[in-house]
């Protein structure tokens, strides 16, 4: 059975690649020419990428723990895709 990719909406690849580049490295070798989609290969792949998100996401809480505002954009991204 083959993984459903991920969907981006437009400019969510450019943000990501902007503001977290590590994530952005990892997502970039199966990702579509329109920068809309990335294909998932394995489970290994679509696991690595979603820890990545939420990795990012712990990394952007302010110190009253709240998401910062590039924090509150990760997590729709990720929702969405």
């Amino acid at each position: 059975m083959a993984l459903r990719s991920w969907q981006f909406n437009e400019g969510d690849i450019d943000f990501i690649e902007q503001y977290y580049p590590d994530l952005y490295q990892v997502l970039e070798p199966t990702m579509s020419k329109d920068r809309r989609s990335v294909a998932m290969k394995s489970d290994e792949q679509w696991d690595r990428i979603e820890n990545l998100f939420v990795d990012e996401l712990s990394g952007s809480i302010t110190p009253h723990g709240d998401l910062t505002e590039n924090g509150l954009k990760l997590e729709a991204i990720l929702d969405f895709a």
